[in-house]
């Protein structure tokens, strides 16, 4: 997507700071970034996609390499090693910051001792509407803003010997999947759950539940020995591990959610540091086109995951009131612990600002132009099936309010 222009390029924190050579303004066209980079000697950058080859789950690697690619005049190109090739998700940071990598997801939520500041956003990242269309724009919106003005999310990046680009992403809404409807606490009650981290645990303990630790890829065969009852995850987790069949009654609650499980985007801090400023400003600049492609393959997944929960009889389900209200008041404590939490300097003024942020952006989805951008999963496959929105507003207000503040910049 082309940006709108707004000026000269800015710095901020970690962001700032210029690698030598001609600065390319914010908004700048193909063209303009083709002339800055004519002199670049040619590079060749190794990036992990967390997914095979031309599945929907990669396509945010593979459209920012083709767009990088593009825009840079084929002086930057990738090479892209599909499923995870290079290294596991936890081992990435160290693969990165050793030289095997040069771009890559990071799982911060894998390594809480190693990344504090960042666990801090994963922990409470449960806020904010659990729709699958305002919801996932509104969640990206206050969370990169909010991360943008941390300076302790960057600074772990950095002393691990990366450079962090988009601190956070993920692909929707978590919902708990079951082999019969369990929306309130009796039915909830000593039922087994497949969750992932210990605020997920935390929560299914308030509703009732038993937590187990399982795999994504152990989803399916633990369902299907009875190992756990229910899992709990995103559609697009649901529908490529194949379990749907098993587990047909999803239970997402579109104002009250659980804690995700995403990543974040960071390059090499030597590779970084070796490029010139226009390389790195295009580097930066076409995340928009990262977080488009991911937006489109979430919203893909989840219509892949209602159509199986159709095809299966099952239906999706908000929370009964009191199991709405238990999950509710569980993460009121959990946001109050990390109001406590100094590992992102003033942990009052974090929360604070994620919820002004999140008001706010809710307000800005809305006023988008995103064609019926509040509706539902009862109605989401005619909306995905009809639908084909214009993101581009929705970008030039991210980029303005969270995203510039720590694009590389040289003298304006």
């Amino acid at each position: 997507m082309a940006l709108v222009a707004t000026g000269c390029a800015e710095s901020g924190g970690s962001g700032g700071g210029g690698g030598g050579g001609r600065s390319v303004d914010y908004g700048a066209t193909k063209e303009e970034y083709a002339a800055a980079l004519a002199d670049m000697e040619p590079v060749t950058l190794t990036m992990q996609s967390t997914a095979p080859k031309g599945a929907a789950t990669g396509r945010r690697f593979e459209e920012y390499a083709a767009a990088v690619e593009e825009w840079s005049g084929g002086k930057i190109t990738f090479e892209i090693a599909f499923s995870n090739a290079v290294a596991p998700p936890q081992e990435v940071d160290d693969a990165l910051a050793d030289g095997r990598l040069d771009v890559g997801s990071v799982l911060p939520s894998l390594e809480p001792a190693e990344f504090p500041a960042n666990n801090v956003l994963w922990d409470v990242s449960f806020v904010g509407r659990q729709t699958p269309v305002d919801g996932l724009l509104q969640w990206h919106g206050a969370v990169l803003e909010t991360a943008a003005q941390q300076e302790e999310i960057y600074r772990e990046f950095e002393d691990a010997g990366m450079h962090l680009l988009l601190p956070a992403f993920q692909s929707g809404a978590i919902a708990y999947s079951c082999s019969e409807p369990r929306a309130d606490l009796d039915s909830l009650d000593g039922v087994t759950v497949a969750s992932q981290s210990r605020v997920q645990n935390g929560q299914v303990e308030a509703l009732g539940m038993q937590p187990s630790t399982v795999t994504y890829a152990e989803m399916f065969e633990s369902l299907e020995r009875g190992v756990v009852d229910c899992t709990l995850g995103t559609f697009t987790v649901a529908a490529l591990g194949g379990f749907i069949p098993s587990a047909p009654y999803f239970v997402v609650d579109p104002e009250v959610g659980f804690a995700n499980a995403g990543g974040a985007i960071a390059v090499s801090q030597s590779r970084w540091e070796s490029l010139p400023l226009a390389a790195r400003q295009l580097l930066y600049d076409r995340l928009d086109v990262l977080l488009t492609a991911n937006y489109e393959a979430t919203w893909d997944n989840i219509a892949d995951g209602l159509t199986q929960v159709e095809e299966n009889g099952g239906e999706v389900l908000p929370l009964a009131a009191d199991a709405r209200e238990r999950l509710a008041e569980h993460n009121e404590q959990v946001l109050a612990e990390a109001a406590g939490n100094d590992a992102v300097g003033d942990g009052g003024a974090f929360v604070s600002g994620l919820e002004e942020a999140l008001e706010s952006w809710e307000q800005k989805v809305q006023e988008s132009g995103v064609p019926n951008v509040d509706v539902g999963y009862d109605a989401f496959l005619d909306w995905h099936a009809r639908t084909d929105p214009d993101l581009q507003p929705y970008f030039d207000q991210l980029w303005n309010d969270a995203m510039r503040q720590r694009r590389p910049a040289g003298d304006a």
